[in-house]
């Protein structure tokens, strides 16, 4: 995690909140979420370990945290508050959780705010590897696994992998939560266009209708409209890069996604263990993953480099 993000999340905190934040996170090293609960435990989220804080938020604390991540202006972030996800400076992503007034079966605001989570993104280099000679041949990759294991991560290495040299691909990155981009200012993707904030569908859809990507990034499709539009993508001939919420093999085999042909290699990211390893030299190494090729149902597990 950059120093910028941690200094960014600390700043957007009330004193209090911040006091006990700072004391439990020492330089930020290591931190991947802060957690604020009114009435709950505020906590740390580090190296895969939960840390508590030994304090609770109060309701007016969660409220000021929220203003201060929308600059001031809560109105202006409604559409955001909407679907539950702030994005702050420096790639943070806050995702809030509250009471929900609904209208016509979708959501019309979200009050009585109870819970915000501060996600502060982090660069893995090399974490990417694995899966970067299959995009290099024109494979799709779809990378699954539960919440929080690091497919963000992975899609964003590669977007700077392949979008730097020797490589130069034309990448659309539809960067729907403001993440894929986060911490990658002079570190890569110099060839992505991004689409941030756009639904997934419609930034699939407007990026090979306008902007001729050789390799599309998206994280985390659901169904319905992202399956539908990612059939469009890999009819054009583009190859994509794409990550699911799922918690085991059978679970990805069976999305209608791969049922439906449209990746021909999984990579799961299946470690739970998230600290980081050493090799000798004091440089990180991400945890295991499998790579599935699912025509052959062949699994082959290597460590990030």
């Amino acid at each position: 995690m950059s120093g910028d993000a941690w200094e960014s999340a600390a700043a957007c905190l009330p004193e209090r909140i911040r006091r006990a934040v700072l004391r439990c996170g020492e330089n930020g090293a290591g931190v991947e979420e802060i957690r604020l609960r009114s009435g709950g435990l505020c906590t740390l989220t580090a190296n895969g370990r939960n840390v508590s804080c030994g304090i609770s938020a109060t309701a007016e604390e969660i409220a000021k945290t929220v203003e201060s991540l929308c600059g001031g202006s809560v109105y202006a972030h409604a559409d955001e508050i909407r679907e539950g996800v702030i994005a702050g400076e420096n790639g943070i992503r806050a995702g809030i959780a509250g009471t929900a007034s609904t209208e016509g079966g979708g959501i019309r605001s979200v009050r009585s705010l109870t819970s915000v989570c501060l996600r502060l993104p982090h660069r893995r280099p090399g974490a990417a590897e694995p899966i970067l000679p299959y995009a290099r041949r024109g494979e799709s990759v779809l990378v699954w696994s539960p919440p929080g294991r690091g497919k963000t991560t992975v899609l964003r290495e590669a977007a700077a992998s392949l979008g730097s040299p020797p490589d130069f691909f034309r990448l659309a990155v539809i960067d729907t939560r403001y993440e894929l981009g986060a911490g990658l200012d002079g570190g890569g993707a110099r060839t992505a266009d991004f689409y941030c904030g756009w639904p997934r569908a419609a930034g699939m859809e407007a990026a090979v209708r306008t902007m001729s990507p050789e390799i599309l990034i998206c994280d985390e499709l659901s169904g319905g409209e992202d399956c539908a539009a990612m059939e469009r993508v890999r009819a054009s001939g583009v190859t994509a890069l794409c990550s699911v919420h799922a918690g085991s093999v059978g679970d990805v085999i069976r999305h209608p996604l791969v049922r439906g042909g449209l990746f021909s290699v999984l990579c799961g990211v299946l470690s739970g263990e998230k600290t980081p390893m050493d090799d000798g030299n004091g440089a990180d190494r991400w945890p295991v993953v499998s790579l599935t090729a699912c025509g052959a149902r062949r699994i082959e597990v290597r460590h990030f480099a």
